[in-house]
C-alpha cells in the first residue's frame, strides 16, 4: 500500500491555505486514534472538505496510508461501491462485489479512508462504511457530510463557522486580532487586493461582515472576492442579500461552490416536502427560537413532538443549529441560510410574519408580568435571547399592525429600562406614539406614553419626558387606572428630584406611596420607599435615607425582586457612605455590582462602580478610583444618562486635577437644569477650590468624555502580583521585550537603583565570564531601551546605572515601601496594604535576587497587616479587623498571630463557634505541615474561648 491519496474527481479547491483550524486539526488527529469513524458535519460552506484534506495530509506526511475519495459528482447510489473501489485502484474481479474487493484491499492496513461529500448518498455510505469497519479491523474512516451517517461507533464532529469578533461599538484593529474569521477574510482579501489590511478605520466593517456571515468560510471567501468590484463598506451594506451577492467567477471552483445559492440549493434539494415547508417558515425567526416558538409560528400550532421531528431532520442536515441554553433547547439558522430560506417563503411571508409578531407579543406581555416579581432573571434572559426576534416583530408590526405595534412597544418599556436600552426604546416608542390613532385604546396609548416618558427621563430630556408623563397621567385618570397614574407620578417625582425640586419630589413620591398602599401593591410600595430614600440622600438627610432605603430593601428581598434589591443596595450604600461609614457601604455596593452584572443591569453597575470609585478616592487609592470612575463614565455616557455623566466628570476632574472636566460638568448641569445636590456639594466645592488656579477650557460633552477616558501620560510598573509595564495606557507584551532578560533587567534597575554592572551581572548572569557578561549585558540593555522607547532612559553615571522616566513613573514596589515605612495610623496602613496585590515577580522567571526581594517584601507586608489588624481591633472595628487577619492567613497560613487575631475578632462579633473552629483548623495545619502544636499563647486563648 502507499500513502498516495486517490481521488474520484479533481474539483476540490485546495490551492489556498487553511486558516483558523489548527486546533481542530490537532484534536482530530488525536480523535482518529480513539475513534474508527469520524464524520465532519456542518452546513455547506463551513470548510469540512478543506479540514478533512488537511488531516489526511498530516497523516500522509507522517507515512500513514491514506485514500481520498470525493463523491460530489456521483449521483447514482448504485455505483457507490464501484466508484470507491475504482478511486482506490482496486481492479474489478468478475463474480465478486466491489465492496468485497475493497475489503480485501484494506483488510491488513491501518490507514485512513476519507469519503468527501456523503450527504446525498447517506444510506449507501453508511452501509459501505459499516461493512468496511467490520471487515477491516485496522481501518479508520473520515467522512464529510451535511448530516451524520448514523452508523454504530460514529463520532459526529461539528464543523461550524470560524470565531467572529465580539459585538463592540467601536472596535479597533487590535480588538479583531484574535478572530479566526477576520484572519481568513484578510488572507483571502489579499489575494484580490494585495495591500489589504485590517485598520482602525475599517475594523468596524470587517467585524460586522464576519459576524453577519457567522464566520462561514465559503461566505468569507466569496465576500473577499467581491473586493475586485466593490469597496468594503458597500459589500457590508449589501449583506442583507448575501445569497445573491456572494459568488465567484474563478474557473477552478466546483459549480456547487461558485455561489452561495448553489451551495444551499445542494442542501435544499435533499429535503422532503414537509422539511422544505418548515425550513422556509423558520426564516421568520431572527437570532434563534425555541421549540414552542417553532410550533406556534412555523408549524401552525402542530404538536411539539411533530415539530420536533421536522426540526431534528433539519438539524441532522446542518440547515438548523441546535444548542442547549440552560434547561431549554434553542435553534437558529445561520444568517445566510436564513436569507436563503426566506426567499423560499413566497406568498406565505405575510401570514407567517403576522404569526411571528403575535407570538412575540404573547411572550412579551408574559415577560412584562415576570419582570415585576421574583422571576426577573429568567425573563430578562428570555427577552435577551429574543431581542432580534423582537426587533423583527416591531418592524413588521410598525408597517402592518399599528394596534399590535403599540401594545408590543409598550410592553417592552420595562425591559428596555432595566437593560439600559434607552435609545432603542425611545426610537420604537416614539414611532408607536406617533402611529397611534382612534382605533387604539386609551390604556395602550397611556402605557406607551409612560414608557416613552420614562426613557426620555432616563436620558435627561426632562421637558419632553414631563409632557409625555402628564399626558399619560391624564389618560389614566380618565380610565380610572390608579396603578398607571402612580407610575407616571413616580417618574414625575424623579424629574423633580434630579432638577433639585426636592419638596415637589417628596410630594409626588408620598402620593405614590398612598396610592400603592390603598391598592395593596407590595412592589409599588417598595418602589415608592426606594425613591423617597434616594431623595433623602440627595438632600443630605442620611439617617432618613438609610431608614427608607433599608425598609425598601427588606420588601424587595421578600418579593424576590432582584432589580429592586440591586438598585436599593446602591441607594443604601450612598446613605452610609454619606453618613461617614464607607466600610459599611462597600459590601453593599459590591453585592449590587455582582447582582447587576448577573442580570445585565447596566445602570446599576455604573452607579455601583461610581460610588466604589468615590470610596476608593476617599481612601487614597487613586488608581482604583480612576479605573472605577472611568468604567462608570463609559456606561453612563453610552446610556445617555447625562445627570450621572456630569457627576462622574466632576469626580474625575477633581481626582485628575483637570479643570476642563469640571467645566464640562458645570456646563452640562447648566444645560440640563440639574444643580449639584446637597449630598455632593462639599466634595464638589473641594474639587473646584483645588483646581481654581488651573485654566480649563469648556469642552463639548463628547470631547470631555474622551478626555476623561484617555489613558494618562505616565509609566506604570507593577511587580506585586500580576506584573506589567504600561506606557501611557499600553501594556508591553512579550513581542516588545524580544526575550525575558530585558524585562528582568528593568525590574532589577527599578528595585535596586544605582547598581553597578558587576552587581547586575552577578544577579542576572551569575555564571557568565567577563566576556559573556559584557556581551549579554549590552545586548539586553539594547533590547530594554528598544522596548521602553522614549518613555524611559537607562543612564550610566558615577559607575552605576539608573532609570530616568520622561513621564510620571509609578512603581508599586516603591509605593509600597514608601507607604509602609511611614505608616502609623489605620488610613496610612490601609494605603500601604493596598499596593500589595501578590508576591514580587511571582509570575515571571527571575534569578535569586528576586527571591531575596520577594522574602523581604513579604515580611514587610506581614508587618503591615499585623499592625493594621491590631489597630482596627483596638478601635472596635472587628469586622474589618477580621478581614485583615484573613488576608494575613492567606498570605502565610503558618502565622499564628493571624489566627489568634481572627479568633479574637470572631469572639468579639459574637461568633464563638467560628473562633473555636479557627483553632481546630490551625491545629490540623500545624500538625500536617510542621508536626507541632499551637503555641502556648494560642492554646491559652482557645481555653478561654471554650470556657466562655
Amino acid at each position: 500500500m502507499t500513502g498516495r491519496a486517490a481521488r474520484f474527481d479533481a474539483g476540490i479547491v485546495l490551492a489556498v491555505p487553511l486558516v483558523g483550524r489548527d486546533a481542530d486539526i490537532a484534536e482530530l488527529l488525536g480523535a482518529i486514534g480513539r475513534s474508527r469513524l469520524i464524520t465532519l458535519v456542518g452546513p455547506g460552506g463551513s470548510g469540512k472538505t478543506r479540514l478533512a484534506y488537511a488531516v489526511r495530509d498530516r497523516l500522509s506526511a507522517a507515512g500513514r496510508p491514506t485514500w481520498w475519495v470525493s463523491l460530489a459528482q456521483l449521483d447514482r447510489p448504485s455505483l457507490l461501491d464501484a466508484a470507491v473501489a475504482g478511486a482506490l485502484g482496486a481492479a474489478e474481479t468478475p463474480g465478486r462485489a466491489p465492496r468485497e474487493v475493497l475489503a480485501e484491499l484494506l483488510r491488513d492496513t491501518e490507514g485512513l479512508l476519507v469519503l468527501d461529500n456523503c450527504e446525498h448518498l447517506v444510506a449507501g455510505c453508511a452501509a459501505l462504511v459499516g461493512y468496511l469497519l467490520r471487515e477491516c479491523p485496522g481501518l479508520r474512516v473520515l467522512t464529510t457530510s451535511r448530516e451524520p451517517l448514523a452508523v454504530a461507533l460514529e463520532t459526529a464532529w461539528w464543523v461550524g463557522g470560524l470565531s467572529v469578533p465580539a459585538d463592540a461599538p467601536a472596535p479597533t484593529a487590535a480588538d479583531l486580532a484574535g478572530s479566526q474569521a477576520v484572519r481568513m477574510f484578510t488572507d483571502r482579501a489579499r489575494l484580490v487586493v494585495a495591500d489589504f489590511a485590517v485598520t482602525d478605520a475599517n475594523a468596524a466593517d470587517v467585524a460586522r461582515l464576519c459576524r453577519r456571515l457567522d464566520g462561514l468560510p465559503l461566505a468569507l471567501e466569496l465576500a473577499a472576492a467581491r473586493l475586485r468590484m466593490l469597496p468594503l463598506p458597500r459589500i457590508v451594506d449589501y449583506l442583507d442579500d448575501a445569497v445573491s451577492l456572494l459568488a465567484t467567477t474563478d474557473r477552478d471552483v466546483p459549480a456547487r461552490q461558485a455561489t452561495l445559492r448553489a451551495t444551499l440549493d445542494w442542501s435544499h434539494d435533499l429535503l422532503s416536502g414537509p422539511e422544505r415547508a418548515m425550513f422556509a417558515r423558520l426564516s421568520v425567526f431572527r437570532g434563534g427560537f425555541t421549540l414552542a416558538a417553532a410550533s406556534a409560528v412555523a408549524a401552525g400550532g402542530d404538536a411539539d413532538l411533530d415539530t420536533l421531528r421536522l426540526l431534528a431532520r433539519l438539524v441532522d442536515k446542518s440547515l438548523v443549529q441546535a444548542r442547549t441554553d440552560g434547561a431549554e433547547e434553542r435553534y437558529r439558522l445561520l444568517e445566510v441560510v436564513r436569507q436563503y430560506a426566506a426567499q423560499r417563503l413566497g406568498d406565505q411571508a405575510h401570514h407567517i410574519s403576522a404569526r411571528h409578531a403575535a407570538f412575540m407579543l404573547t411572550v412579551t406581555e408574559r415577560a412584562e408580568e415576570g419582570l415585576d416579581g421574583g422571576d426577573q432573571s429568567r425573563w430578562l434572559g428570555r427577552l435577551d435571547h429574543d431581542r432580534h426576534n423582537l426587533r423583527a416583530a416591531l418592524s413588521w408590526a410598525d408597517s402592518h399592525e399599528p394596534v399590535l405595534f403599540i401594545r408590543l412597544a409598550g410592553a417592552l418599556g420595562r425591559y428596555w429600562r432595566l437593560t439600559g436600552q434607552y435609545a432603542e426604546g425611545r426610537q420604537w416608542l416614539g414611532r408607536a406614539v406617533l402611529a397611534a390613532h382612534h382605533g387604539i385604546s386609551s390604556t395602550a396609548r397611556a402605557k406607551a406614553l409612560t414608557a416613552l416618558g420614562t426613557m426620555e427621563f432616563l436620558q435627561c430630556d426632562y421637558p419632553s419626558a414631563a409632557a409625555r408623563l402628564n399626558r399619560a397621567r391624564d389618560l389614566y385618570a380618565v380610565t380610572g387606572d390608579d396603578r398607571g397614574r402612580a407610575v407616571t407620578l413616580q417618574f414625575l417625582g424623579c424629574i423633580d428630584r434630579e432638577q433639585g425640586r426636592y419638596a415637589e419630589a417628596r410630594r409626588h413620591h408620598e402620593e405614590v406611596l398612598e396610592i400603592r398602599r390603598r391598592g395593596g401593591e407590595p412592589a409599588g410600595i417598595a418602589r415608592a420607599l426606594r425613591s423617597m430614600g434616594l431623595t433623602a440622600w440627595l438632600e443630605n438627610d442620611h439617617a432618613r435615607a438609610e431608614r427608607l432605603s433599608g425598609e425598601a430593601l427588606r420588601r424587595f428581598r421578600e418579593l424576590g425582586d432582584d432589580e429592586g434589591v440591586a438598585t436599593t443596595l446602591v441607594h443604601l450604600a450612598c446613605a452610609r457612605h454619606g453618613g461617614g461609614d464607607p466600610d459599611g457601604a462597600r459590601p453593599l455596593l459590591q453585592a449590587a455590582l455582582d447582582l447587576g452584572r448577573r442580570l445585565g443591569l447596566r445602570e446599576v453597575t455604573a452607579w455601583a462602580e461610581e460610588r466604589l470609585g468615590l470610596i476608593a478616592a476617599d481612601a487614597g487609592d487613586r488608581d482604583e478610583a480612576v479605573a472605577l470612575l472611568r468604567r462608570s463614565l463609559t456606561v453612563h455616557h453610552e446610556l445617555g444618562d447625562r445627570w450621572r455623566t456630569a457627576a462622574v466628570l466632576d469626580a474625575l476632574g477633581g481626582l485628575c486635577a483637570d479643570a476642563r472636566l469640571l467645566a464640562a460638568a458645570a456646563r452640562l448641569r447648566e444645560t440640563l437644569g440639574t444643580p449639584v445636590p446637597p449630598a455632593d456639594r462639599a466634595a464638589h466645592d473641594r474639587r473646584v477650590h483645588a483646581t481654581a488656579e488651573v485654566a480649563g477650557e469648556v469642552l463639548p460633552l463628547d470631547h470631555a468624555v474622551r478626555a476623561a477616558l484617555a489613558p494618562p501620560a505616565e509609566v506604570v510598573v507593577r511587580a506585586l502580583g500580576r506584573s506589567a509595564v504600561v506606557l501611557s495606557g499600553r501594556a508591553l507584551g512579550p513581542e516588545d521585550w524580544t526575550y525575558a532578560k530585558p524585562r528582568e533587567l528593568l525590574y532589577h534597575l527599578l528595585t535596586r537603583p544605582g547598581a553597578t554592572k558587576a552587581e547586575i551581572g552577578l544577579a542576572l548572569w551569575p555564571d557568565a565570564s567577563r566576556t559573556e557578561l559584557r556581551n549579554s549585558f549590552h545586548t539586553c540593555l539594547k533590547f530594554l531601551r528598544r522596548a521602553v522607547g522614549d518613555a524611559m532612559t537607562v543612564r550610566y553615571s558615577g559607575g552605576a546605572y539608573h532609570v530616568e522616566s520622561a513621564l510620571p513613573l509609578r512603581y508599586d514596589v516603591a509605593g509600597f515601601r514608601g507607604a509602609a515605612a511611614t505608616a502609623r495610623d489605620v488610613g496610612a496602613l490601609q494605603e500601604a496594604a493596598g499596593y500589595y496585590h501578590g508576591d514580587f515577580l511571582a509570575d515571571l522567571p527571575a534569578g535569586e535576587w528576586a527571591e531575596e526581594q520577594r522574602e523581604d517584601l513579604r515580611r514587610e507586608y506581614e508587618r503591615v497587616l499585623r499592625t493594621l489588624g491590631g489597630l482596627l481591633a483596638r478601635d472596635g472595628r472587628f469586622a474589618e479587623a477580621a478581614g485583615v487577619f484573613t488576608r494575613l492567613i492567606a498570605h502565610d497560613p503558618l502565622i499564628e498571630a493571624g489566627h489568634r487575631g481572627l479568633m479574637r475578632c470572631h469572639a468579639a462579633l459574637g461568633e464563638r463557634g467560628r473562633a473555636l473552629h479557627q483553632y481546630q483548623q490551625l491545629t490540623r495545619l500545624l500538625d500536617d505541615r510542621l508536626g507541632t502544636a499551637p503555641a502556648p499563647e494560642t492554646a491559652r486563648l482557645h481555653a478561654r474561648l471554650r470556657a466562655g
